[in-house]
């Protein structure tokens, strides 16, 4: 009589800890996942950085003044005045 307790107190325990382990293993898979989008994310951050210091560089660099002409609040009033 102590055998099919023992197995049924085997078997109790077994279904628990299998569930965890395909847990863990459902969540190690989740983990590698967001490691791997957060370093393409990291990447991409760091590249839209630079295209966005080129540009800040380019805007600086560039005589904005050429093209356009000074205003003058008395002779150019908007036209509902």
């Amino acid at each position: 009589m102590t055998k099919p307790t023992d197995y049924d107190d085997h078997a109790s325990f077994s279904a628990p800890i299998e569930d965890l382990q395909v847990r863990i293993a459902f969540l190690d898979e989740l983990v590698e996942q967001l490691n791997t989008q957060l370093a393409l994310q990291t990447q991409e951050i760091a590249d839209l950085k630079k295209q966005m210091q080129l540009l800040y560089q380019r805007v600086e660099a560039s005589d904005l003044s050429e093209g356009i002409a000074p205003f003058d609040p008395n002779t150019n009033k908007p036209p509902h005045y």
